[in-house]
Formats: C-alpha cells, sequence, structure tokens
C-alpha cells in the first residue's frame, strides 16, 4: 500500500509509511489539511507509475540512454551515421552494424517526437 497527498491532481507527497508521510507533514504545513489517499498503484517520480503516458515516458528514455552509451561507445554521432547512411564514406562490416544497431534505437525516439 502506498500513501500519498495531492494538490491540484499532482501528487505532492507519497510513501509507504502512512506514519512517516504524517510526520513528513510537520515539516510541511502547507499540505497539512489535505488528505491522505491509500492506492496500490506504483508511484514514481511523483507520478502514477502505471499510465501509458509515463511507460512511453520511460520507455522514450531508455532508448535515449542506449543511444547515448552506444554514441559514447564507438564515436558514431548523429552527423558521422547519416554521412555513412549515405554511403559518402566507406566503413567497415563492424562500423556498418554499429551505425544500424543506432539508427534502429532512433527509430524509437523520432517517432515519439512526431
Amino acid at each position: 500500500m502506498t500513501y500519498y497527498i495531492e494538490l491540484n491532481n499532482q501528487i505532492v507527497l507519497f510513501d509507504t509509511n502512512r506514519e512517516k508521510l504524517e510526520s513528513t507533514l510537520k515539516f510541511m504545513p502547507q499540505y497539512a489539511g489535505l488528505e491522505i489517499k491509500e492506492t496500490q498503484r506504483p508511484i514514481e517520480n511523483f507520478e502514477f507509475a502505471d499510465t501509458p503516458q509515463y511507460l512511453a515516458q520511460k520507455q522514450h528514455q531508455k532508448l535515449e540512454n542506449q543511444v547515448t552509451a552506444l554514441e559514447a561507445a564507438t564515436g558514431l554521432i548523429r552527423p558521422l551515421r547519416e554521412i555513412i547512411l549515405a554511403g559518402n564514406i566507406a566503413v567497415g562490416t563492424y562500423v556498418q552494424e554499429k551505425v544500424q544497431e543506432i539508427e534502429t534505437l532512433c527509430v524509437g525516439l523520432r517517432n515519439g517526437e512526431d
């Protein structure tokens, strides 16, 4: 069970321990009069973590992290990948495979931008 307090439809405080949440209210009087609600839903970063929007945001962040890690490990940043994909530079099979791996991940990121 998770206990939480909302203000203007935004979660402002939450904890799995009701007493701890009540103790916190002593130091945050601006929330003292608000109702403590209960839920079985997961809460992360002051949001319900089971909504389609939150799950899409987490997936987007995961893809960004994977792309950033591969770019850092290989040096194949987007402008260089575009030059390679355009066929303006000859590269080996390993580089071609890494470019394709990164670009496959980027498709998911770019689709989210639409």
